[in-house]
């Protein structure tokens, strides 16, 4: 089997050595982000699931609902 080589390429400027990344970081934040928002949303569906429907999560009365039951302002 052939194992992935990754090479990052290297290049000095003003005498400090500076590694260019293959993925950029922009990207990286990016997926991140978007794996946080779809752990949340399936963590609601679950946690609100097991009392009810969990595809109500996705309804405005909802979360209406829950901002009135915690106290937050809407």
């Amino acid at each position: 089997m052939k194992q992935l080589k990754f090479e990052e390429k290297v290049s000095v400027i003003n005498g400090t050595e500076v590694i260019h990344r293959r993925i950029p970081i922009l990207f990286t934040v990016c997926v991140v982000f978007i794996l946080m928002l779809l752990l949340f949303v399936v963590g609601m569906m679950i946690g609100y699931g097991i009392l009810h429907s969990p595809l109500d999560i996705f309804k405005p009365s909802t979360w209406t609902h829950l901002f009135k039951f915690t106290g937050s302002g809407v």
